[in-house]
């Protein structure tokens, strides 16, 4: 991915995703929303070659949210651009979805349809996956609010290997088109977070439970079944075994799994420490 800062703001345009209001990440960005116009000769104005216009094509009238970065110096400007992509994959775990960024613009959306500088919009990544011909992931006020309140222990939580993978896991699991890849993906993540390493399946069902309930036991007890339960299919997954049972529901309950596992995380402060969850 190919990230310019040539002022001191920029805007990484994003897809999949709609803000209602300003989301603040960090002193130095905050989620926008944003709206696309369309505007005849727009694309030949802002870029100057293919396989620019096609890419922009793709993605530009379908642009729901943007994210303002700003910073003292050009310079710093690229690496905290650069490293707020890792925002949108918090935030892609947090809330379930799949926004991404491939253009950015140095002036917000609106203004770009109606200036139209040359320049002013930069495709930031030629590896895609495509468009995502659904309407994108309404932000809720709460879901705001909570985003606001713990992005920024998510941030500090991504220094550690596990945290990151458990992140970079749920964000991209969709990428792949077979449940059997996804739940070996999904489930990566999860164990990750505990360092298990006998009676597996007791103990991760066991310590996700505790984790996530520490203050109800009926709820405890649910999801100890529930991920016993769903430790079978990744079990399946991985192993070669026929997948039985729905293996798209499994998936979806497994995904939601590790994004509670993620966000009490980001709500704890720190990752899950086994020896306070051991019996």
């Amino acid at each position: 991915m190919k990230i310019i800062g040539s002022h001191t703001e920029t805007f990484l345009l994003l897809n999949g995703l709609k803000a209602d209001r300003p989301i603040r990440l960090s002193d130095h960005t905050d989620l926008l929303p944003a709206t696309f116009v369309p505007v005849p000769g727009l694309l030949l104005r802002v870029l100057s070659k293919e396989p620019d216009f096609s890419i922009a094509s793709l993605f530009l009238g379908t642009v729901a949210s943007q994210i303002k970065v700003s910073a003292p110096t050009s310079q710093e400007l690229a690496v905290l651009a650069w490293n707020t992509n890792w925002d949108i994959l918090l935030i892609n775990a947090f809330l379930q979805c799949e926004s991404i960024c491939n253009l950015q613009s140095d002036v917000p959306l609106e203004e770009l349809c109606t200036a139209g500088v040359e320049g002013q919009l930069r495709i930031t990544n030629y590896h895609l996956r495509g468009p995502a011909f659904t309407e994108p992931r309404i932000v809720a006020d709460a879901e705001a609010e909570w985003i606001e309140a713990n992005v920024e222990c998510g941030r500090q939580l991504l220094q550690e290997p596990s945290f990151q993978n458990a992140v970079h896991s749920l964000a991209t699991y969709a990428w792949h088109s077979l449940p059997r890849a996804q739940l070996a993906l999904i489930w990566s993540g999860i164990e990750g977070l505990f360092e298990v390493d006998s009676e597996i399946v007791f103990r991760v069902s066991l310590y996700i439970a505790r984790f996530l309930h520490p203050d109800d036991a009926e709820q405890r007890l649910k999801t100890f079944a529930d991920v016993k339960r769903l430790y079978k299919a990744r079990s399946q997954a991985v192993h070669g075994s026929r997948l039985k049972g729905d293996s798209k529901a499994a998936v979806s309950e497994s995904s939601s799994l590790l994004s509670q596992l993620i966000r009490k995380c980001c709500e704890a402060g720190s990752l899950p420490v086994t020896a306070n969850l051991a019996p």
